[in-house]
């Protein structure tokens, strides 16, 4: 089966946080991303939200909202929040 996106997808190396409230969040690694999402790294025992801020650093730091669209042991894929788009 093949699978059509929505957007080319770029391969990084880039470390990120799951913020999961006002003090506290996860580190995490962003392995690839695109302009409507992103490919995480997060250990598979920390449960994840439906929706929460990644923070991404880059060549800036960036904040996006993301909605968590799939889970698999370790890896995880999210959508960029429409409105924040970075």
């Amino acid at each position: 089966m093949h699978v059509v996106r929505a957007a080319k997808r770029y391969r990084v190396l880039l470390q990120g946080r799951i913020v999961l409230g006002p003090e506290r969040s996860l580190a995490c690694t962003v392995l690839d991303l695109s302009w409507c999402g992103a490919k995480i790294r997060v250990a598979p025992e920390v449960g994840l939200p439906d929706v929460f801020p990644l923070v991404i650093a880059a060549e800036d730091l960036r904040t996006v909202t993301v909605h968590l669209r799939w889970r698999r042991g370790d890896l995880a894929g999210v959508a960029f929040d429409a409105g924040r788009r970075g």
